[in-house]
Parts: structure tokens; sequence; C-alpha cells
């Protein structure tokens, strides 16, 4: 249904004798939420619609509607062209466009059965078999199934079917006064998840938070996971290497191309054509074939990352990254899939003789992308004495910054997926567990 659409919509923005784009979407999404122990519900929604852009005397205009609207959407976006400033943007005739594995039929079959409760349960049954006091009170399992259609008046008409599974759950120790609370989360493209280590994880990851430890503020040596990480390299690192930051001079990187700005061992790159990956695609949402970019390579800056728009304004062209949040969003600049990769150290070498280990972290959201200043709130983390985790830290405040931290990293070689959701963003960094030396941690 939105590949017609998408079409019809083209035919009518050429019959105007305008230029444009259309990113047509439909999706579906089934979940299984998990509440007190049990699967609490089940909801399936969908979503269809059509994000449009039409270019007038070199303005563009935007609009969105679902089909059927298409008439009426051009006419829109056609009348709200001549607001915008102009820019003269020339769409993409796109060819040679990768093919990336990003769907799994046998997810969409599950979701026309019962796959989803078995898997469900199997998670929640893994984590009530650790400690009978041990109780799963949150979290869930979501499969979903959708189609991306992007097409232009250059010529270009492009299609990819997609299919994701994430599931996570929360595992509480009830108490007097406080509770004590745990999470795990995956998340893959294929059905491929093992859904019992996710549950089993959680429950024992709480069940060794029973007993507590202090630390004195100072500096520490810190063994962040990839989850607790990846929170904040996205909210300060991947800010910064956006095009149109740096052309704004809100970037740290501004000025620094070339330059060594991390340590040796450490390559970041943004790969929308990984097997598998959470972001990857062959083609970004304005219809631009994706290809691997290289950001840091053995600690030197490399590239950023554009769109159309922003390509145009800094005279140089898109890395395919143009992304649409939804239908209902015109494109912004953002990473697709950042691989961060610079070791093989095994985790467990990777504890100090002292220091702090951190599962997770919040607030990272509150970091300053232009400085890459952070100071956020630790949990769950764990003392570690003698190269062992020993128990528990309550109230701790990891602080630093995060060009500081590349500076004196060392990587693992446990890599993961990560995907977070905020807001219409999706954020999706494959790393490993990281140490970092000197970093600040105050006790409250």
């Amino acid at each position: 249904m939105i590949s017609e659409s998408v079409k019809e919509t083209l035919e009518k923005i050429n019959k105007s004798g305008l230029e444009g784009d259309v990113y047509g979407i439909e999706s579906r999404n089934v979940t299984y939420s998990i509440k007190k122990g049990e699967i609490s519900d089940i909801s399936d929604s969908e979503e269809v619609g059509m994000g449009i852009r039409v270019q007038k005397d070199g303005k563009i205009g935007f609009a969105y509607c679902v089909p059927g609207k298409e008439e009426r959407c051009v006419l829109k976006a056609k009348k709200l062209s001549k607001f915008s400033q102009e820019l003269d943007l020339t769409f993409p005739s796109t060819k040679n466009v990768p093919d990336v594995k990003t769907f799994d039929a046998k997810i969409k079959r599950a979701m026309e059965g019962d796959e989803g409760i078995d898997l469900t349960q199997n998670m929640l049954e893994a984590a009530n078999g650790v400690k009978k006091d041990i109780i799963p009170t949150g979290g869930g399992l979501k499969l979903m199934v959708g189609k991306i259609v992007v097409g232009n008046t250059s010529g270009t008409l492009l299609e990819e079917k997609k299919t994701k599974i994430v599931c996570g759950i929360t595992a509480t120790i009830k108490g007097e006064i406080t509770s004590l609370t745990a999470s795990e989360a995956d998340c893959s493209r294929r059905l491929d998840l093992e859904v019992e280590t996710v549950g089993k994880t959680a429950a024992k990851k709480v069940d060794s938070m029973r007993e507590s430890s202090s630390i004195e503020t100072g500096p520490q040596t810190v063994v962040m996971s990839p989850d607790a990480f990846s929170n904040i390299l996205w909210f300060t690192l991947a800010q910064s290497i956006s095009g149109e930051n740096v052309r704004k001079s809100k970037s740290y990187f501004k000025g620094k191309l070339g330059e060594s700005v991390a340590d040796s061992n450490v390559n970041l790159l943004d790969d929308p054509t990984r097997e598998w990956g959470m972001g990857s695609t062959g083609f970004d949402d304005e219809g631009v074939a994706t290809s691997p970019l290289h950001i840091i390579s053995d600690g030197i800056l490399k590239n950023f990352l554009y769109d159309l728009k922003e390509g145009v304004r800094s005279n140089t062209e898109s890395t395919g990254n143009g992304i649409r949040g939804n239908f209902k969003s015109p494109p912004q600049i953002c990473d697709r899939n950042l691989v961060l990769t610079g070791g093989d150290n095994k985790t467990d070498s990777m504890f100090p003789k002292d220091g702090v280990y951190i599962d997770g972290v919040m607030g990272a959201h509150t970091s300053n992308p232009v400085s890459g200043d952070f100071s956020i709130v630790a949990n769950p983390a764990w003392l570690i004495e003698r190269g062992e985790k020993v128990g528990r830290l309550d109230g701790i405040m990891l602080s630093g910054n995060i060009h500081e931290c590349l500076g004196r990293i060392e990587l693992g070689n446990d890599h993961r997926r990560t995907y977070l959701q905020m807001g219409a963003r999706d954020i999706k960094v494959e790393l490993p567990s990281v140490r970092i030396t000197e970093m600040s941690i105050s006790s409250g």
C-alpha cells in the first residue's frame, strides 16, 4: 500500500512542475508487557504515513499525511515552501545501493502466533529461577516489522524491509524501606535473542547487590559495561560529529580534522552496511546510498556526518546520514550504526585491583555535547577490591570529559549491540566494555 502511495505522490509533484521527495513507512509493533512478575498486556499497533518535501524556487516545504491525502499534502508542502530559506537542494538519483541484511521472516511469522508470548514467558521464568525473593517487576518484549519507501523526482525509488526484536526485564528484591532493582536488555534484527540469558542476568545482577559498600570521593579507575558507556558516548561524542554542529561552532571537533583526538587504538565507525546492525540500511531516509564512514581512525579524526541540506550549506556531499524520527519529521543528521573498536582485553582482566564497576548511568542526556563534559548518576555500580566486585555503591556520581576519557581508554573484547529509544530518536551503538583511569567519583 505505501509503495503505491509514494509513487502516486511523486506523480503529483512532477505534474505540478516541481521537484521533491517522499518518505513512506508502514510498520507494525507487537509489545508484550511485564508487570508484577507476569505478562500484563499485549498491544498491537501500526503506523502508516508519508513525509513529503517539495522544492519551489529553491525553497523546501515539508508536510506529512496518510495514504489518500496525497494531493492535499503536496499543495500544503508547496505553500509552506515560501517560508523557508533558499537552498536549492539536488535530490539524488541513487544507484548501486548495497544489499544489507535487515529483514528476518522469522520475526514476521512470530508476530502472527504465540511465539512472542512464549519468549516473554521464558525470560520471566529464567529470572524467577535464580532466587525465590527476586521478582521480575517490569520489562517486556517487542517484535517489529516494517517497510521504508523513499522516492524523488530525480528517478529514485527505493524499498527496504526491516525487522527488530527488543527485550528487557527489571528484577527486584523488595525491602522494608527501599528495594533493590537491576535491569538487563538485548536487541537484534533477527529472531536469535537468548531471552533466558536476559532474564537470568538481570536476576543475578540484583542478587549481587544485597551487600552495600562505600567509597571515598576522588579519582578512581572505572570499568563500564557497553550499556553504560554507550549512553555517555552518544550524548557527548555523537553530537560533535554532526556536520551542522561543526559549521555552527557547536562541536568540540571544529577545526580538528586530521588531528589526534583519541588514543591511537581507538576507531569509531558509522557503518550502516553492517549485517543485522540495529541501524543498518542500504540507503538513508533521503534516498542516499550508504557506505561505511570512518569517523576516528587510529585516534585520528577523519570525517563528519552530513545530510543533503547540510551538504549544500557546508559545500560538501551527504554521507547518507539524513534520518527521520518518523514520517511526521523532516530529515536530520544522525548516526546510523556507530561501532567502537580498538581493544581485545578480556573483561575480567580489565578489573583493577581497586576501583568501580558501572553497569548503568542516569542523566547522560544532560551532558554538554560542545565541551564533552558530563556529570551523571552511576546506577547500578559496584565497588571493586582485589579485582572482584564486592558490594553495591549507592548514590555515586561520575563526572569527566569524553575527549579526555578517549585519550586513556582501554577497550574489551565483549562487543555487543545496544539500543535505546529517546523520544523519536533511536540510539544504536556497538561497543565493548571499557576501562578508564582517573575518573572523578563522588559519593553522596
